[in-house]
C-alpha cells in the first residue's frame, strides 16, 4: 500500500477538523461582535426582526457546516486532495461575507451569498462521498446505496433556486419588508431541515450493524 497515501488518510481527518473549527470559531466571534455592536437589534421593531432572523439563519448555517464536516470526517475515509484543504477557506470567506451583510435594512446579497454556500457545501459533500465510495472501509454504508444521480441533487437545486428567486423578486419589487421577512423565514426553515437531515445521517452511521 502507498505509505504516503496511508499516512495522509490517517492524519487528514484531524487536520481538517482543526482547520474547520478555527474558521467556525472566527465566524462565531464575528457574529458575536455584530450582536453586541448593532443597535438596531435591540430596537424591538421590524429592523430588529430582520436582523435577528438573519443572525438565526447564519448561526444555523455555521452549525450545519460544522456538522457536515464532522460527519464526513468521523463517519468515512477517503483519499484527501488539495482542494479539501482549500475549500474550508472559501466557505470561511462566504461566512464572513454573510455576517457582514447582516443589517436592519435587508440586503439581497445576503441571500445570494447564502445560496453560494449551499452550492459549495453540497459540492464538498458530493466529492467526498464519491471518493469515500471507493474505499473498502466504507463498504458497509455504500453497498446498499447506489451512486448519486441528478435526483439526489434535486433538493439542493431547489433550495439554491428559491433563494436566488427571492433575491431577484426583492430587487425587482423594491425590497418590500414582507418579502424580505418571508425569505428570511424560508432560509431558517431550510437550514433547520438540513440540520435534521444531518442528524438522521449521523444516527444511520451509528446504527449500522456490527460485522
Amino acid at each position: 500500500m502507498n505509505r504516503i497515501r496511508a499516512r495522509a488518510q490517517a492524519q487528514f481527518p484531524s487536520v481538517l477538523l482543526t482547520l474547520i473549527s478555527i474558521i467556525q470559531a472566527l465566524a462565531l466571534e464575528l457574529i458575536w461582535s455584530k450582536i453586541i455592536e448593532a443597535d438596531f437589534l435591540w430596537s424591538l421593531d421590524v429592523a430588529s426582526i430582520i436582523g435577528w432572523g438573519m443572525i438565526s439563519a447564519t448561526l444555523m448555517g455555521i452549525l450545519q457546516i460544522w456538522v457536515t464536516y464532522s460527519t464526513l470526517v468521523m463517519g468515512f475515509t477517503w483519499r484527501p486532495m488539495l482542494r479539501d484543504s482549500v475549500l474550508p477557506f472559501v466557505i470561511g470567506i462566504q461566512e464572513f461575507m454573510l455576517i457582514s451583510l447582516i443589517s436592519g435594512e435587508f440586503d439581497v446579497y445576503w441571500l445570494y451569498v447564502l445560496a453560494s454556500i449551499f452550492v459549495v457545501v453540497n459540492y464538498v459533500a458530493h466529492t467526498s462521498f464519491s471518493r469515500a465510495r471507493d474505499e473498502p472501509e466504507n463498504e458497509q454504508f455504500f453497498r446498499v446505496r447506489g451512486p448519486a444521480t441528478l435526483r439526489n441533487f434535486r433538493p439542493a437545486i431547489i433550495i439554491v433556486s428559491v433563494l436566488v428567486l427571492f433575491g431577484v423578486l426583492i430587487e425587482l419589487l423594491g425590497n418590500p419588508t414582507w418579502l424580505a421577512l418571508l425569505a428570511i423565514f424560508c432560509a431558517n426553515f431550510v437550514l433547520a431541515g438540513q440540520i435534521i437531515n444531518s442528524r438522521n445521517l449521523w444516527h444511520l452511521l451509528m446504527d449500522l450493524p456490527d460485522e
